[in-house]
């Protein structure tokens, strides 16, 4: 019997909490798992020293007793940059959260979205250096360079991370919401009527867009539906202003009744790599005006209301005359979650299982 090629998994992700590009790289291992035996593959995971213990990294990642865990005495950058660029040399490294060890070859990487270049104010200054320093020397080195849209692969190149190096567009997935049961508590809790709220979640980051949300909800002479707003609360949010609501970090229970009893979801970004809130919340049943921005039109289609990012008057208008036309939302609901089940994990990882098959083949 001919031995197993090896895909060892980059697990640094495992120590980080639970964002886009951590999620990604969690549901698309434990989507190959399963794949790993026909395709005549050996999955092992190496994590750095403060990675879970063995029992919620096999849990997080459906891995069996079979696949080995590889534990570093390394952290960080080091384990990723020092520790990954030596081990196990015959395997393909799998990286899947847009960093590797840049002298490796036998290597693929995802690499999400080029926004630490298009908007590097919404990202710390070491960070940004890091970033510009090692990702395109990883690019150029990596055997294999995915990445999560066509809007992605278009702004790495423009952006030279990727010049002359092919990419392949591997879409996410959006069933892993189906997993989660919702937790209505939250609805209670700060007093909030199932239907009758627009959603968005909050972040820090400017070109989330934030502002044009509050800008739309500051005019006194219109009626919005309130405004729920998870995670962060931005600094301009008046206090006592009932007519935007925060709620503060949410979890994924929390989140998905949040999405489930919106009459709205609002997704105002200037830029997504892919674009992940706005196929949740169509899964959801949840009908999305959106930002046509992005990867944004090319994950949401025609199932969701695109308006321009900066014009107010357009967000005012578009949350209005949704809020009041019934048939509408029925025809966003349904056209929403047909466009959701068209993003699958299983999917995904079919996709990338042969770039993987590829790289075996040529290295």
């Amino acid at each position: 019997m001919a031995p197993r090629s090896q895909v060892l998994i980059n697990g640094r992700f495992l120590t980080k909490t639970l964002a886009g590009v951590d999620r990604t790289a969690q549901e698309l291992v434990r989507a190959l798992a399963p794949l790993a035996s026909g395709r005549g593959w050996s999955l092992v995971c190496a994590v750095p020293a403060n990675a879970p213990d063995d029992a919620e990294i096999r849990g997080r990642l459906g891995l069996g007793d079979e696949s080995p865990i590889l534990r570093s005495v390394l952290r960080g950058y080091l384990f990723e940059q020092v520790a990954l660029s030596r081990a196990m040399p015959s395997a393909i490294l799998l990286s899947l959260c847009n960093m590797g060890p840049i002298l490796r070859r036998r290597q693929l990487v995802m690499l999400h979205d080029a926004q630490v270049f298009d908007v590097p104010r919404s990202y710390p200054l070491a960070f940004r250096q890091a970033y510009r320093f090692l990702q395109p020397r990883l690019a150029r080195r990596a055997g294999a360079v995915v990445t999560v849209s066509e809007y992605s692969r278009t702004r790495l190149r423009a952006n030279g991370v990727t010049t002359g190096v092919p990419v392949d567009v591997v879409h996410n997935g959006t069933d892993h919401f189906g997993r989660v049961e919702p937790d209505d508590a939250i609805l209670n809790r700060f007093g909030v009527a199932r239907k009758g709220y627009a959603f968005a979640l909050g972040h820090p980051a400017s070109h989330k867009n934030l502002g044009v949300l509050l800008q739309a909800y500051s005019c006194a002479d219109i009626t919005l539906p309130p405004l729920v707003l998870a995670g962060h609360a931005p600094a301009g949010l008046a206090a006592g202003d009932q007519s935007v609501i925060a709620v503060g970090r949410v979890s994924d229970r929390e989140l998905k009744a949040l999405y489930q009893n919106a009459r709205m979801f609002l997704f105002p970004s200037l830029t997504e790599g892919f674009g992940f809130p706005a196929l949740e919340a169509m899964a959801c049943g949840c009908p999305v005006i959106a930002a046509d921005a992005g990867a944004i039109p090319e994950v949401s289609g025609a199932a969701a209301i695109m308006v321009d990012p900066g014009n107010v008057r357009a967000w005012r208008t578009a949350i209005m005359r949704l809020h009041a036309d019934d048939e509408e939302r029925g025809r966003m609901i349904i056209a929403g979650i047909e466009q959701a089940n068209e993003f699958t994990w299983d999917r995904a990882a079919k996709k990338l299982a042969d770039i993987i098959g590829r790289l075996h083949q040529a290295i």
